[in-house]
């Protein structure tokens, strides 16, 4: 799926809370940025988020290994243009009681990965928020049903 208007990347954030209650968000970058800055994106909106609902232990999962070891402090910000963004994710990292954050392979990051499809695709204009509820339905004529007939 190509970038739909101004859209350049859509990025997707999943809370599962310790009861394990979902809440999914789905964004589109409006601004022309590399991979590496939207994955920064994902996580600073991510935990601005979290930070504004109350959560005081956050445990982080990406699929960017380079941002996951830069906020771990196992790689070293090379790049000028992500350094912004490191720092403002420190700075983040310093509202919460406890902060941890892992790498997940994309594969296993599925749902994340399909809302940041979803945001690219139904990108709507800056400022505009739709809210998109998903449920789970059982057929109106299962085929087991059909078939006793």
């Amino acid at each position: 799926m190509g970038p739909r208007g101004n859209v350049i990347a859509g990025v997707g954030v999943v809370f599962v809370s310790p009861q394990n209650y979902v809440i999914s968000h789905a964004f589109s970058l409006t601004e022309p940025c590399s991979n590496n800055v939207a994955e920064y994106n994902v996580l600073l909106i991510g935990m601005q988020i979290a930070n504004e609902i109350g959560v005081k232990n956050l445990e982080a999962y990406g699929d960017s290994k380079l941002i996951v070891n830069q906020v771990c402090g196992e790689y070293k910000v090379r790049h000028e243009d992500l350094v912004p963004y490191y720092n403002v994710t420190i700075y983040m990292v310093e509202r919460f009681r406890n902060f941890y954050i892992d790498h997940v392979p994309r594969q296993q990051n599925v749902r994340a990965d399909a809302l940041a499809s979803l945001a690219a695709f139904l990108a709507l204009p800056v400022g505009v928020v739709e809210k998109i509820l998903v449920y789970s339905h059982y057929l109106y004529c299962p085929r087991f049903a059909l078939e006793d007939h």
